[in-house]
């Protein structure tokens, strides 16, 4: 069913200052990486998955209000998408030039699926039937979308909205981050397993349904390929962040910063991975593929940061969920 969206709320929401960060040893002032937040005042907002569109905007979800938003590299909210279901944090710019996310299905009523957003507004719901929550999306080596699912399996969907699935884990396993790596396989976080307990597992899963998978830390939760060319993948529940090479050798790289909680990640510009800290302690970090790692505390309070992408501007942009709810920007610089 094809959805047109005509409703959006525009308007410029006044920049939170970031106050000056605490001075752990290995800090840095924002004098040469500057922190400002942009307030999401859009109903009752929990900004989690972020990705760079094919306009140069920021494209984010929003479950607490069931939109997609989008935002300049000003920090100008010029649109926000209402979908009417549970959107979660997977987005991805698709090989067709549209906005794909993953629907979780935990509004009531509301089932798995994927939806399709295009730059003007029309969106388009594809149902995932043998899915279920699925969490992180990403365009696959094939041309494919393809998703995690929290049933074990992984979800390929063409982008005329034909699905399939691979089981690669168990059924009451959660696939979480999954990126497209350089050998062109798919490579996958399983989180959670037994519905409550942390995983230690990173998939492997090649277009044509084979899989293997790799023994990590506990808890993996996003994944994207680092400036070497290997997997890089936040720890939740190990407060590190792990690297894994196409040919299956770990290494972990502990955060040390005390009741951390790596959440997002991604590569910068300047050669550089970028971490959140979804439990608001150490707020952005900067870590070097030696492991030697620098913090940016994101004041005021400890906000729940969650996922981080490059932007257009050369910057790094992640969400803020919660205390308070804001798009977030990072200089490198």
């Amino acid at each position: 069913m094809l959805l047109f969206i005509a409703g959006c709320t525009p308007g410029t929401p006044a920049a939170i200052p970031a106050s000056p960060p605490t001075t752990p040893s290995n800090a840095v002032r924002p004098a040469t990486h500057e922190i400002t937040l942009y307030d999401d005042g859009f109903g009752d907002p929990t900004p989690e998955g972020i990705t760079v569109g094919p306009d140069d905007a920021l494209w984010f979800t929003d479950p607490g209000n069931e939109v997609v938003g989008r935002m300049t590299s000003d920090g100008d909210y010029t649109l926000q998408f209402f979908t009417g279901f549970a959107v979660s944090d997977g987005i991805t710019t698709g090989p067709d030039g549209a906005l794909w996310f993953t629907q979780n299905g935990w509004s009531q009523g509301s089932d798995a699926g994927i939806g399709r957003l295009t730059t003007s507004g029309s969106l388009t719901k594809f149902s995932d039937p043998g899915g279920a929550y699925p969490q992180g999306i990403t365009t696959g080596p094939d041309g494919a979308l393809w998703f995690g699912e929290s049933n074990g399996t992984v979800g390929r969907m063409t982008t005329s909205g034909t699905v399939t699935h691979l089981t690669v884990a168990p059924s009451d396993a959660t696939l979480e981050g999954i990126v497209t790596g350089p050998d062109r396989n798919l490579w996958v976080t399983q989180e959670i397993v037994g519905g409550s307990r942390f995983s230690n597992q990173v998939i492997r899963v090649t277009t044509s349904g084979k899989f293997k998978s790799f023994t990590v830390g506990s808890g993996p939760d996003a994944i994207c390929v680092g400036p070497d060319g290997a997997l890089w993948f936040t720890e939740a529940n190990a407060n590190a962040v792990g690297r894994l090479t196409t040919s299956g050798s770990y290494d972990q790289f502990p955060v040390d910063y005390e009741y951390a909680q790596p959440s997002g990640i991604a590569t910068g510009p300047d050669g550089a991975l970028w971490l959140t800290d979804f439990a608001g302690r150490f707020g952005i970090a900067r870590m070097t593929t030696t492991g030697k790692t620098k913090f940016f505390p994101v004041r005021p309070g400890f906000p729940e940061l969650d996922r981080i992408t490059a932007g257009p501007d050369k910057a790094m942009w992640f969400t803020s969920t919660l205390f308070p709810p804001a798009i977030g920007r990072i200089t490198i610089r």
